[in-house]
């Protein structure tokens, strides 16, 4: 999964009219297909990880960000699947999204698919919202993980999800950390105490199979815990290379081989494990900043890709193919894009990208690559 690109990357309008069928507490599928002369444009892009799947969140072309009347109590919301690397889209659904001024996917804060079927959203707030789908994006449904609490940072893997969760105060730290784990239909959750979590320190997470990962950062560096028996027990080791503001968050592709993305401040740094987290190469990624328009998408364990966002020059390349164990840095292709909204790719060969050229967002466009990344072509989502 995004990003984290959970993607992502954590990642806006009026609220979306529903209808709840009565004694199932499952949403109605909302129309969300583009009416005639309609442009959409994307926002958003989550990977199902290990197969060809991705799901694209758009909005209308007439929606402003910072007027909910616009939408007349219509869907400006819409998202597609792709299995073809945009070659063809299937229309799925939303849940209901709140309106959030200044701000183009409403109070959508994660999208997240285990599956090409089991499918997650997280709406912002104070206490975070869950919705659930596992029929491929066709209905929705709420699911709590535990009352009152806050998800501070959420994951899933081909069979299980997994949350950290805490009781947060509007102007206050957190505390009372726990980590949750479900089956994929997130009806039944377990919950380890985090024990060794200060209050208001910052956490990160990551999972593949049973392997749990959690990071947090301490005054002199990062610290990895690690689990390998889905979440009950932890084992604690330093990372000194490791170094952010917060807690760097994890995207594992294997059970040992782990991707760090540690912000910085302005400036964002990546990482890679071989072993677990037990040792860490630093990218050699020259001056990244974390509002500069970028993507990160850690392809699997041997390769991602890096896009620096706004383009230097007509002949520059700003797109980066990472191998070596994260020691190698390769040039490999330009993005036209000021501002990279998301980036997956499939394969070491076909990607797609949501591309901002103009720094406006709602004149954003899909692109995609068959390459490697060398070149790209615009998508139509209509």
């Amino acid at each position: 999964m995004t990003t984290t690109r959970r993607h992502t990357w954590k990642n806006r309008w009026a609220f979306i009219a529903a209808l709840v069928s009565v004694g199932l507490g499952v949403a109605i599928p909302i129309p969300t297909g583009a009416t005639p002369g309609t442009t959409l444009t994307p926002q958003l892009l989550d990977r199902v990880n290990g197969s060809s799947t991705v799901y694209v969140v758009s909005t209308s072309s007439n929606f402003e960000s910072n007027n909910p009347a616009v939408c007349n109590y219509q869907a400006c919301f819409h998202s597609q699947r792709t299995n073809d690397n945009g070659a063809h889209f299937t229309t799925v659904h939303l849940p209901p999204i709140a309106f959030k001024n200044g701000s183009l996917l409403g109070n959508v804060s994660q999208m997240t698919f285990a599956t090409a079927e089991d499918g997650y959203i997280l709406l912002g707030g104070p206490v975070e919202s869950l919705k659930v789908t596992l029929n491929g994006a066709t209905t929705w449904r709420s699911a709590t993980i535990a009352p009152d609490v806050s998800i501070l940072d959420f994951t899933a893997t081909h069979n299980e999800l997994y949350a950290v969760i805490a009781h947060c105060t509007i102007n206050g730290p957190c505390g009372n950390y726990r980590l949750a784990r479900s089956p994929l239909t997130a009806t039944s959750w377990t919950f380890t105490a985090l024990t060794k979590w200060p209050s208001g320190v910052g956490v990160g997470l990551g999972a593949y199979g049973s392997n749990v990962w959690l990071t947090q950062q301490t005054p002199s560096n990062v610290v990895v815990w690690t689990s390998h028996d889905y979440g009950h027990t932890f084992t604690r080791s330093s990372a000194p290379k490791l170094a952010s503001v917060h807690a760097c968050s994890i995207t594992a592709t294997s059970a040992s081989a782990l991707w760090a993305t540690c912000p910085s401040g302005m400036e964002v740094s990546f990482f890679y494990s071989s072993n677990s987290g037990l040792d860490w190469n630093t990218l050699p990624v020259e001056r990244f900043s974390g509002t500069g328009g970028g993507a990160f998408d850690p392809v699997s364990s041997t390769i991602a890709y890096l896009a620096y966002g706004r383009e230097n020059s007509p002949s520059s390349r700003n797109l980066y193919r990472v191998t070596n164990d994260g020691r190698t840095m390769s040039a490999i292709g330009r993005l036209r894009c000021n501002i990279v909204g998301g980036l997956v790719f499939t394969d070491a060969l076909h990607g797609l990208a949501a591309c901002d050229r103009a720094n406006t967002q709602a004149t954003t466009e899909l692109v995609r690559t068959s390459d490697g990344g060398v070149t790209w072509g615009q998508v139509s989502l209509n």
